[in-house]
């Protein structure tokens, strides 16, 4: 089959007329119907009854219009990738995520920047009960966060886990714990308390009641926010449990403690809806699986 035939064939169709088609395309009307012509001889079938005034499309012109639209949709498509491969993929890749440090997912984002110079990485944090709804409602590509952050429905995702971590016992450097390299949760209770209230997992809460355990609100300090408990803390106002991920990223001045006798552990993971085409996103999860292989 001819794709200059066709493309004049769905032209006529969508003008209405050979004369409009043939101005659209800037040809001449006969070279217009030649085309048509020729290609119903090849398909061996007629596609368009013709009257004076209009054309209308046959059984099968109807069948050749809708399917060659898509046909030549991915011959577009594929002429693009095919560029793209020659010149380096352009595209872009949205990233909603926890602002945390890791390791492993910076190797991982540093190999795809280097690999892929043209896509543009945009990496977006938000907090902890933001990410999931972002990437569930297509406004960012990839999602990252905790495992225990994600809710038991993931029918309309895949998952994949970066690295194993978990939480830790953040104090001022000058707090008495603090040239400790762990602590015991017995240590810790009757110990000055920050936390950041409403806004943390049900996970957090569960190892905030083992430390809290019998204490009133009042001797609890709330701050909306990790930057905010992270300033209470190195000013010496209390102590918090938190991911060691966002220890990393947010922990300058503070001593960071292992906890001896609860398991904290749970994963970085990233997740991405299974309907999603963006063939960067494709592409960064290739090089994701072959480096956690």
């Amino acid at each position: 089959m001819d794709f200059e035939q066709l493309k004049i064939f769905i032209s006529v169709v969508e003008h209405g007329s050979f004369t409009k088609a043939a101005e659209t395309m800037y040809t001449s009307h006969s070279t217009t119907s030649r085309n048509v012509a020729a290609l119903e001889e090849s398909l061996n079938v007629r596609l368009l009854e013709r009257d004076s005034r209009s054309v209308r499309l046959t059984q099968a012109g109807k069948l050749l219009y809708d399917e060659g639209k898509l046909l030549l949709q991915k011959a577009q498509e594929l002429e693009r990738a095919v560029f793209d491969a020659d010149r380096g993929l352009n595209g872009e890749l949205t990233v909603s995520s926890l602002n945390l440090f890791s390791g492993e997912l910076f190797s991982i984002y540093g190999e795809f920047c280097s690999r892929y110079p043209n896509v543009v990485m945009g990496i977006y944090n938000h907090e902890l009960s933001e990410v999931f709804g972002r990437v569930g409602r297509r406004e960012e590509d990839l999602g990252v966060t905790f495992s225990y952050a994600l809710p038991k429905d993931m029918k309309d995702f895949e998952v994949k886990k970066v690295a194993a971590e978990k939480c830790c016992v953040v104090v001022s450097e000058g707090h008495p714990l603090a040239s400790r390299r762990s602590v015991n949760i017995a240590a810790l209770r009757g110990v000055n308390y920050v936390s950041v209230g409403e806004q943390r997992s049900e996970f957090t809460r569960k190892l905030e009641e083992e430390v809290l355990r019998n204490r009133p609100k009042s001797a609890i300090l709330s701050v909306p926010t990790l930057e905010s408990l992270f300033l209470q803390v190195r000013s010496g106002n209390g102590i918090s449990i938190v991911p060691y991920p966002m220890a990393r990223e947010y922990g300058a001045k503070c001593a960071i403690l292992d906890i001896e006798d609860m398991n904290t552990d749970f994963d970085i993971v990233v997740f991405w809806r299974k309907d999603n085409k963006n063939p960067s996103l494709r592409l960064f999860l290739e090089l994701l699986t072959g480096q956690k292989g």
